[in-house]
């Protein structure tokens, strides 16, 4: 685990010992989930694809290599609680973040928050995105969406208020499910 307000983040990961150069833009990582849960694409296919962000030499055990990519993503080398590993899904594993359909609440969030603009910034570590992303204010609307994702409707015993949350709980439904990154790893533990 390093330190992220002091220590460089890597640009790198290990595979049977040696360390390996990979992409790093948050950019490049938001394409990774993004193919991860193109649904058009078959697991293998996925596990091969993933190899291509290797930037210069892919490890001989793709097992491990693709092991140190999901570990890479989940920014396993700056979170240690593992209620914080995957903030995209809530406690019954549905995701509840989609980088495709809700990319514009992203934008706008570290615009308003940080006042940096994502399309414009020339290059920014998937950490220190995923930081920035994690201590975003839980008022800003992407929050908010997140955070109706994670209510579950047997948990209000109020009628009329588990209406109200089940109209807004639809307004802010996905058009179909993405795919969390637990489930990427379910899919290639197989």
């Amino acid at each position: 685990m390093i330190n992220i307000l002091f220590e460089k983040f890597p640009d790198a990961v290990e595979v049977s010992g040696k360390l390996y150069k990979i992409f790093t833009d948050f950019r490049d990582w938001i394409a990774f989930f993004d193919m991860m849960s193109d649904t058009e694409i078959e697991p293998k296919q996925k596990m091969l694809t993933a190899l291509s962000w290797f930037t210069e030499e892919i490890p001989d055990n793709l097992t491990e290599a693709y092991k140190a990519l999901t570990d890479f993503a989940s920014c396993s080398g700056i979170k240690t609680n593992p209620e914080n590993q995957d903030k995209n899904s809530s406690n019954s594993g549905v995701p509840t973040l989609s980088w495709l359909y809700d990319s514009a609440y992203v934008l706008g969030a570290f615009r308003q928050v940080y006042n940096i603009d994502l399309i414009r910034v020339e290059f920014m570590h998937w950490w220190e995105f995923s930081a920035l992303f994690e201590a975003l204010p839980e008022d800003t609307p992407i929050k908010k969406r997140i955070s109706y994702r994670q209510i579950r409707l047997s948990d209000i015993k109020d009628k009329e208020r588990r209406k109200q949350i089940l109209r807004i709980k639809k307004a802010v439904a996905f058009p179909h499910e993405p795919v969390s990154a637990q489930k990427i790893g379910e899919i290639f533990s197989m």
